[in-house]
């Protein structure tokens, strides 16, 4: 197991050598798996581009501000509305790919804005989080609340790193934007 920066066994690696396959279990053509795999990955990417993990983040933020009183500051609120806007733009392109897959249609590259965008998001209400919490987030793993709720600051700003690497990081959905999307040049 491979442990996060949690120090959770959250995934492991398995290495297969020397594998034989029966003919009979061969998906698809052979020598064009590279081809199924994308598929694959563009499925991976519209679930790692699903608005669940920063809403909850968002409605975490919310809480913690309410208790601690940042709504009072014009610019805490200002940040916030920008993070709740562009949650609902999440939202809306989540749609537009799910769309797509509902009607039978097939993603193009063009779905590696939308886990970009996602796991973007994910870490800023994460850090306004971290930053409404102060210092008392590296000491509690649930911050209390006064309503008697709680919210884990560090675990969800920890929690937020992972899916900017995991289904291809976002530095290579860039690459696949520039060169798929865009027709950008490798060099």
């Amino acid at each position: 197991t491979i442990p996060n920066l949690r120090e959770e066994a959250d995934f492991c690696e398995v290495f297969f050598d020397n594998v034989r396959v029966p003919a009979k279990n061969v998906v698809g053509e052979v020598n064009a798996g590279w081809a199924l795999a994308k598929a694959v990955l563009g499925h991976e990417r519209i679930f790692l581009g699903a608005p669940s993990r920063p809403e909850y983040a968002l409605t975490r933020l919310e809480m913690l501000a309410e208790d601690r009183g940042a709504f009072e500051d014009a610019a805490f609120r200002s940040r916030f509305a920008k993070l709740r806007l562009d949650l609902y733009d999440l939202g809306s392109a989540f749609e537009r790919f799910a769309k797509v897959l509902r009607e039978g249609g097939t993603l193009g590259a063009d779905v590696s804005v939308l886990k970009l965008f996602c796991t973007e998001l994910y870490q800023r209400i994460t850090e306004e989080t971290l930053a409404v919490a102060g210092e008392e987030a590296r000491f509690y793993d649930d911050l209390p609340l006064g309503d008697g709720g709680h919210v884990d600051a560090m675990n969800l700003f920890l929690d937020a790193r992972a899916p900017a690497i995991f289904g291809g990081s976002n530095e290579f959905q860039r690459n696949i934007l520039a060169k798929a999307v865009l027709g950008l040049p490798s060099r």
